[in-house]
């Protein structure tokens, strides 16, 4: 029989801020802390202000290994540990399953002996496992935008299997290079059509163009609620269930009908169901995958209580983004309060439940969507009354 499953700590380092106190403050602003790209001031993008490694791990020798987006991650798991209270003991067997992207500046490079590690997937993982005593299962996940939402999504199913008692999961990202900016630029996916850096982001508006680039890190800490209760930790979420699926269409765009989408969406509700329901939305603000998802919502939760979208917010966090949203739902649901979703200024689906105001709301269900390029589709969904 499966373990139940629950959270009982998060760490997040985001543009939002890397506290309750700091999110929600920057929650009841009007919009989310963009600013135009330094290198092309036709693009929007939403930074971690005044980040330093060092302020949360102290010297770190194998930090000229890691992007900036591992470093946020490396910083966001050492706060979910301090978080969650663990020590060593706790650690020692614990599982690592981390969704990251891949490094576009790594290159050979003749100063640097071991610029192999830039390219490799797992140099992070092999830093947590050093920094904090890790020795358990471990996966590393790199599934485009699914892919921190895939990483929670394996450490629970190693935690009800009994794989592992307590794991970490989460992702980190940054696109903020000039390769990164390059990158999307050519595949078409930026916001164009805005006049300040803030309102370029317009999930399932009518006249939404692309996304912002966000950077950041969420990392979560699972335990099997009978050893999250017996070392008295603090419970966040109940993980009820978690699904994935792939598309097999186009290499960028995602199936317009949403199929499989759609499919993975069901069968993680079925532990889930729609009472009570809160979507945290994959919402990038492009016109191919705001009408798929909106497809997809319609067809499966067209009677949730709300419908969130966060990259209005913080931006497009690639291969973070779902671990970040988680973050900042758990936040909100925490404080009983949604934002609204930022330029919604004409909805493109109006039967929908999309959140045009901030709204005062403790959801007992979270789901969270997270669609990436390649098709790559996944789902979690979270209890949160009722967890005992």
């Amino acid at each position: 029989m499966a373990r139940r499953v629950v959270v009982t700590a998060s760490g997040y380092v985001l543009p939002l801020g890397s506290t309750p106190g700091e999110v929600l403050a920057a929650l009841e602003q009007p919009h989310g802390p963009f600013e135009r790209w330094a290198g092309d001031r036709h693009v929007s993008v939403c930074p971690v202000a005044g980040f330093d490694l060092r302020s949360y791990v102290g010297r770190c020798k194998n930090a000229r290994y890691l992007t900036r987006g591992q470093q946020l991650c490396l910083a966001a798991a050492v706060r979910a540990v301090s978080e969650a209270g663990l020590g060593p003991q706790h650690l020692d067997r614990a599982g690592l399953f981390l969704g990251l992207g891949p490094n576009l500046q790594a290159a050979p490079r003749e100063d640097k002996a071991l610029w192999l590690l830039d390219c490799l997937p797992n140099t992070l993982a092999a830093t947590l496992a050093e920094t904090l005593g890790l020795h358990g299962e471990n996966l590393t996940i790199m599934t485009a935008c699914a892919a921190s939402t895939q990483a929670v999504g394996q450490a629970y199913r190693a935690v009800a299997s009994g794989l592992a008692d307590v794991a970490l999961a989460g992702g980190g990202d940054s696109r903020l290079s000039s390769e990164g900016v390059l990158a999307y630029r050519q595949a078409g996916v930026l916001a164009t059509n805005f006049v300040r850096p803030e309102e370029a982001c317009r999930p399932f508006d009518r006249d939404r163009s692309g996304f912002a680039i966000g950077e950041g890190a969420a990392v979560f800490v699972l335990e099997s609620l009978e050893h999250a209760a017996g070392r008295g930790a603090t419970i966040l979420a109940e993980v009820a269930g978690a699904s994935s699926s792939l598309d097999g269409g186009s290499l960028t765009g995602p199936d317009p009908a949403g199929t499989a989408a759609a499919w993975a969406v069901r069968r993680c509700m079925e532990s889930l169901g729609t009472r009570d329901l809160c979507v945290l939305a994959h919402g990038t603000g492009t016109v191919l995958n705001d009408e798929a998802e909106a497809t997809v919502l319609a067809g499966t939760v067209p009677k949730a209580r709300a419908v969130c979208a966060f990259k209005s917010r913080m931006g497009h966090l690639a291969s973070a983004c779902g671990a970040a949203e988680l973050a900042v739902g758990l936040v909100c649901a925490a404080a009983g309060r949604f934002p609204a979703i930022a330029n919604l200024a004409n909805p493109a689906w109006p039967d929908l439940p999309l959140l045009r105001a901030p709204m005062a709301l403790r959801p007992g269900n979270l789901l969270l969507q997270s669609f990436g390029f390649g098709g790559q589709n996944a789902c979690l969904g979270f209890k949160l009354q009722g967890v005992a």
